[in-house]
């Protein structure tokens, strides 16, 4: 695989000789989870013309990013190359209503004029398709990151975010897939040569109390549960609603929420964040699979008697001497 390095034009300057290359994406829209480092000799950093603002990548991919930080260690005679990957950078823009606007209203919408709008701001730098894809975008958009408004946006349609760099257009091209459930297809566990590590727990929270607008006896206050079974519900009479000892609740404060499904909407998203504590991670070697973020796979730990169809948030890449390999977790 060769790493090439661009400047801030994405116009090739070369091929980088480097030692190590760690690699994060991630459905998760926290640039920390969304990052690279490039690990290089030190005498062949000299004359390299490396800068921060210009970007190294893996071309047909989305495997890189916008270089940020240059740290030489003379301990080891390396220099480590730090940057931001094309997601990160998404997560790095806030989608702004316009001025006395609380949401910008995309509902209606194409997504590809969507996605064009979103990406507006960055220079030229990203591409979305041209033309409408024949689906509507049902959100309203309200002070989130790009990579989440587009996610969100998506998600409902089971449409997951497809990211590569085109090396001829000089462009970071988007696009939409459709998200494709290969559990049928492909399980995990220890009947096969996969290593991975499960956990077995309880979910932080299992009930939230949303506030709404209004004051005192007038707040809207609406409450949702998290049932064993992983479904969310707001009917307090609802069977195995959890109680006693079982209750683990949380207030959320949402002051702003126009109405009570928007409310609604908020506190499912923090039972989805502080839900069930079960988890599986996946760990393989590039050769046997490459699966897209967003993809649904089959999961199976008999030791903890876990087994479920979880969707593939993350991906880790590291390209070095010993060869390549890809670590995936699925949640």
């Amino acid at each position: 695989m060769d790493l090439i390095h661009a400047d801030e034009q994405l116009n090739e300057l070369g091929i980088v000789e480097f030692v190590k290359y760690d690699g994060a994406v991630s459905l998760d829209p926290d640039v920390r989870d969304n990052d690279w480092e490039v690990e290089i000799l030190a005498e062949d950093f000299a004359g390299s013309g490396f800068a921060p603002g210009h970007y190294l990548y893996f071309p047909g991919t989305e495997w890189g990013g916008r270089l940020e930080t240059i740290t030489h260690i003379s301990k080891t005679h390396t220099v480590r190359l730090g940057g931001v990957t094309w997601r990160g950078m998404l997560s790095r823009r806030v989608i702004m209503p316009a001025a006395g606007q609380s949401h910008l209203d995309m509902r209606e919408s194409d997504i590809y004029p969507v996605m064009r709008s979103l990406v507006a701001g960055f220079g030229g730098l990203f591409s979305a398709p041209s033309g409408n894809a024949g689906l509507l975008c049902g959100q309203k958009f309200r002070y989130q990151n790009v990579l989440e408004g587009m996610q969100d946006m998506l998600d409902p349609l089971g449409l997951r975010l497809v990211l590569t760099l085109d090396p001829d257009s000089r462009l970071v091209r988007l696009s939409a897939a459709p998200v494709a459930d290969r559990s049928a297809e492909i399980e995990f566990s220890g009947d096969y040569d996969f290593s991975y590590t499960s956990t077995l727990g309880e979910a932080t929270y299992n009930h939230v109390v949303a506030l709404g607008r209004g004051e005192q006896e007038n707040r809207l206050v609406r409450h949702v549960w998290l049932l064993d079974d992983g479904t969310m519900t707001t009917d307090s009479n609802a069977s195995g609603i959890p109680s006693g000892a079982d209750e683990r609740a949380l207030v959320y404060d949402y002051s702003s929420a126009e109405d009570e499904k928007e409310l609604i909407k908020g506190a499912k998203k923090q039972l989805k964040e502080h839900g069930a504590q079960n988890a599986i991670e996946i760990s393989f070697d590039s050769g046997d699979i490459n699966l897209p973020l967003g993809d649904r796979v089959g999961l199976r730990d008999r030791t903890l008697g876990l087994s479920d169809v979880r969707t593939v948030t993350g991906k880790l890449l590291t390209v070095s001497p010993d060869g390549i390999s890809l670590s995936y977790t699925a949640k």
